[in-house]
């Protein structure tokens, strides 16, 4: 079987190849024709649905995206949703992960997906894309991510790839989504997060576009001298402004280790060890990038999830950062964005886009 998928279904087995490290054997290739040897005919069977985001075989109802080089190769099993390129695309506009399945490079595949997708969805694919975590091929939205992955692509690749292609459905919106798209997320949360704060006041987030995510940040030698960290990294720097974020989740401090390690006190020493360890080190943090001129400020995820919990994170940075010597707040964040009726459709919006099975879904991706 050699097949090239695509779309949402090529989207579920990225995922699958970055969690599981497949991805760094990908080879770039051609589009392929579709053939189903040594069978004669395509079947059900033949498709590993698992590895494309469906939990049963592929059918009518839950049809497999391919895409095909001509009209005349399209494969004419009734599960098959068949893209047609015969022109418009670059060069090294796929990648074949095995002998049997090939899919698009992650720029194609953020053009494809740009029509399927709710504009704010789609810009958080942007996010994984070019971050550093992979949600779950089966259950995006509320199953499991994987952390510590190198990115796939970035911006910069994205727009130069979009700016090459020709007469490909789904490059407007492309490069519409893509201004609110910014490199290297750690974390879906914090994607979601950074995404707010950089969407228009019109799209329901903050409009303050220059941010920055986990950049290195070098500390002064006077107090690496002291036994201070070389550098820190915050989360998200809000560029013109002396402020950002830090993120901590509920596994930043691992309290469940605690309850596990009650029984046994050796361990249960080593886990409140290690959470100690964990809160003072995150005071140094702050403490250091203070220092530097920046005062990152902890958002937790009590904070992302509480109705209106964001639009107060996000007003105490901009008043921390006018009482710091920072532009008044009114001039960074228009006045319009938080009249009653938009923060109610932002944390709408916002409860649609975190990992829980609150809000309303915009789609499984």
């Amino acid at each position: 079987m050699l097949i090239c998928v695509n779309k949402t279904s090529a989207l579920a087995l990225l995922r699958h190849v970055r969690a599981t490290g497949e991805l760094a054997h990908a080879q770039i290739c051609g589009l392929p024709e579709p053939d189903p040897l040594p069978q004669r005919r395509w079947t059900a069977r033949l498709i590993p649905h698992e590895l494309l985001g469906l939990r049963d075989a592929p059918s009518p109802e839950r049809r497999v995206c391919v895409a095909v080089p001509s009209q005349e190769t399209r494969p004419l099993a009734s599960f098959f949703s068949s893209t047609v390129y015969s022109t418009g695309l670059p060069p090294g506009s796929f990648l074949q992960l095995s002998n049997d399945l090939v899919i698009p490079c992650p720029e194609l595949l953020f053009i494809e997906l740009a029509r399927v997708m709710h504009p704010a969805v789609h810009e958080l694919l942007g996010y994984e894309l070019c971050g550093t975590f992979a949600r779950s091929p089966i259950d995006p939205r509320t199953g499991g991510v994987t952390h510590g992955l190198a990115p796939v692509t970035d911006v910069l690749h994205i727009g130069d790839y979009i700016d090459r292609c020709q007469g490909i459905a789904g490059m407007p919106a492309a490069r519409r989504h893509l201004k609110n798209v910014r490199d290297n997320a750690w974390s879906a949360i914090e994607a979601v997060m950074a995404l707010m704060v950089v969407r228009p006041v019109r799209d329901l987030g903050y409009g303050i576009e220059k941010i920055t995510l986990n950049k290195r940040q070098g500390n002064p030698r006077a107090l690496v001298q002291r036994g201070c960290m070389s550098s820190r990294v915050p989360d998200i720097v809000l560029d013109d402004l002396p402020v950002g974020f830090n993120y901590d989740g509920h596994d930043h401090l691992n309290l469940s280790s605690i309850i596990k390690s009650i029984s046994n006190s050796t361990e249960l020493r080593a886990s409140l060890a290690q959470l100690r360890n964990k809160y003072v080190d995150d005071r140094k943090r702050d403490r250091e990038l203070a220092a530097q001129g920046r005062v990152v400020m902890p958002v937790v995820a009590e904070d992302v999830f509480a109705c209106g919990g964001l639009d107060t994170v996000v007003l105490e940075a901009l008043m921390a950062s006018e009482r710091l010597g920072g532009p008044a707040a009114a001039s960074v964040v228009e006045d319009g964005a938080w009249d009653h009726q938009v923060e109610q459709a932002r944390q709408q919006l916002v409860w649609s886009l975190l990992p829980w099975e609150g809000g309303k879904s915009l789609g499984a991706f």
